[in-house]
């Protein structure tokens, strides 16, 4: 008996984790609709983009053009400024 009432809590747990889902995805949809940005904020503006790809153009390599922008190389090798670059 206590393994059937186990099963169902489970069960009504999955059906209100898949609602919960559901809400989430017509909230980031209706948000997009609305023109909001969804998501976390980008570590480099614009312009910190630029500024790397310029230092990086210039023969800096990741780790100083990083440091001086105050962020990750991760970061800057994720950078979409970064891609056409070649080391």
């Amino acid at each position: 008996m206590g393994r059937m009432v186990a099963g169902n809590f489970a069960s009504l747990a999955d059906y209100e984790r898949e609602l919960i889902k559901e809400r989430a995805a017509s909230a980031r949809a209706a948000a997009k609709a609305r023109g909001k940005r969804v998501g976390r904020k980008s570590a480099l503006t614009a312009d910190q983009a630029r500024t790397a790809r310029t230092l990086r153009e210039a023969g800096t390599d990741i780790t100083t053009s990083a440091t001086t922008l105050g962020v990750s190389r991760a970061t800057s090798y994720r950078s979409r400024e970064l891609v056409d670059v070649k080391a």
